[in-house]
């Protein structure tokens, strides 16, 4: 079997790690598919002849791939809050978000085979971050393990819609459950977010076992 390329691995990661289409599934869209299983069909099939061949145009960035992706999102975003509420919407992301990033930290537990303050730690080493994060190490030892982000690619689709408080529902809130999910012993102080209008975000992981 053809093994994925790099850049293939790459973008499923990010994809699911820091891009929030996925939330559509949590706000109703999957309850409609769900009830038409054939028109579900039909649309996949029709994407599928499409999408065939490879489109004239600039080439699909990181960077253009999250602003496209985010922006749909937020549109979609703000037309639920006008419908039933802002804080319901925040709500039901946040609760998308946990689910996706516990799955996530389940993947990567499987992928590593191991679940010590280590082998969680070598995901930030991993070069394939520097796609989606620019970050500086702060303190790195056996137990603590500290970065500053000053930029990532959420964060520049997000804000300059003003909606940074959808990009830290979809984003930045999972982080907790992604450690703690890895391994309860791992936890997480931060008390600044580039979503929330910081000029950094400040992970510090602490070992607690």
């Amino acid at each position: 079997m053809k093994q994925p390329s790099w850049t293939q691995t790459c973008r499923r990661d990010f994809l699911t790690k820091a891009l929030p289409i996925c939330a559509f599934s949590c706000l109703g869209a999957s309850k409609i598919f769900a009830k038409s299983p054939f028109i579900a069909k039909s649309l996949l099939e029709e994407e599928k002849h499409k999408f065939d061949k490879e489109l004239p145009g600039p080439k699909l960035t990181y960077r253009r791939m999250a602003a496209f992706q985010n922006r749909s999102f937020i549109q979609f975003a703000r037309f639920l809050q006008k419908e039933i509420g802002e804080e319901k919407v925040i709500e039901l992301i946040k609760k998308q978000t946990d689910e996706r990033l516990l799955q996530q930290a389940k993947n990567d537990l499987k992928r590593l085979g191991k679940s010590d303050f280590k082998s969680y730690i070598s995901i930030f080493r991993d070069p394939r971050m520097e796609a989606s994060l620019n970050m500086e190490i702060i303190q790195d030892t056996d137990t603590v393990f500290e970065i500053k982000v000053t930029d990532c690619l959420a964060a520049e689709s997000f804000l300059p819609h003003k909606a940074g408080d959808i990009g830290y529902a979809a984003v930045c809130w999972g982080d907790y459950i992604w450690a703690e999910g890895f391994n309860p012993k791992i936890k997480l102080i931060r008390d600044k977010t580039l979503m929330q209008g910081d000029d950094y975000c400040n992970h510090k992981y602490i070992w607690t076992g």
